[in-house]
């Protein structure tokens, strides 16, 4: 073989090695891009929701407990067997009141664990979504909680001014006329009016072993409150005016499972009812604040 014709297989031969190392090159480059994307180095993949991405979503929103207390679905809201629901959820009507919800994402629009949360997420993929107070509707709020004790105590004999009397009983004072306790329900008897010395007394009147509705009325629809029983009077203690001794009717189960309404129309929550320590608590925050919250999410749409 000519020394020329080596020359040129040689270079054949090295050129043919050039090819095939490019070729390695080419798929080993390949390999890598999909390693990065397979190894989760990207945090929306193709097709994936992102920050930006107006999308729509199914939801069922529930307490720890699992109540349901929010819903995007009609057939989980109108489920009250599969699907109990917790105090504060609220049937929006029928079917065509549930509706995906759309919002852009990371737009601020959200709770910022439902925002983030959905980042990454396929359409048609369900994910389960555990966000914690602090990336949902934040702690609570002390000044809105407000704590009682189980036995309570009033007098049996009381007086007042005329004016605290009107605002109290919503009447002119009159002697011998009964109204109404604004918190206990129990009647309330007028035994003294003295218009210049702006003074009225009243006598409580309840019997022991009688029960009232506090609160509100707890076999209304909706129900508020629950029942107190009186469990004894003494009409000569406390230096005459009398002790009649309450208690509240309820139970540590209760706790979360109630609702109350104040004399000025604000509702709140039974949040902490404790027999050993004998006290009850109202929570006038909400039951979604200060919570872990639970979202099952399914991604409809990305746009």
């Amino acid at each position: 073989m000519r020394y020329k014709d080596l020359k040129k297989n040689a270079r054949a031969v090295s050129n043919v090695a050039i090819i095939v190392l490019i070729a390695v090159l080419m798929v080993s480059a390949s390999s890598v891009v999909i390693l990065l994307v397979q190894g989760g180095k990207t945090s929306s993949p193709v097709g994936t929701v992102k920050k930006g991405d107006l999308i729509s979503v199914n939801y069922i929103g529930r307490l720890a407990d699992g109540r349901v207390f929010d819903t995007s679905l009609y057939s989980v809201a109108s489920d009250n067997a599969l699907y109990p629901k917790s105090l504060s959820f609220t049937l929006r009507g029928n079917a065509t009141a549930y509706t995906p919800l759309q919002f852009t994402v990371g737009g601020g629009q959200l709770i910022k664990g439902f925002d983030n949360g959905v980042v990454g997420m396929a359409k048609g993929q369900t994910k389960v979504l555990t966000i914690p107070y602090s990336q949902g509707y934040g702690p609570l709020n002390e000044s809105n909680l407000h704590t009682f004790s189980l036995l309570a105590t009033e007098p049996v004999f009381k007086s007042m001014n005329i004016t605290n009397f009107i605002s109290t009983y919503s009447v002119q004072p009159a002697v011998g006329i009964t109204v109404k306790d604004p918190a206990w329900g129990w009647n309330v008897s007028v035994l003294q009016v003295n218009q210049d010395a702006d003074l009225v007394r009243v006598a409580n009147t309840p019997l022991a072993g009688q029960s009232f509705a506090v609160f509100g009325n707890p076999v209304a629809t909706p129900a508020y409150g629950w029942h107190a029983t009186v469990m004894s009077i003494d009409s000569t203690a406390n230096g005459g005016d009398g002790i009649i001794l309450v208690e509240h009717q309820l139970k540590n189960s209760d706790s979360g499972f109630i609702l109350g309404k104040d004399s000025l129309g604000g509702i709140f929550m039974l949040d902490n009812v404790n027999t050993n320590a004998g006290t009850a608590r109202m929570n006038y925050n909400g039951e979604v604040v200060g919570v872990t919250l639970i979202f099952t999410v399914t991604i409809v749409s990305i746009n």
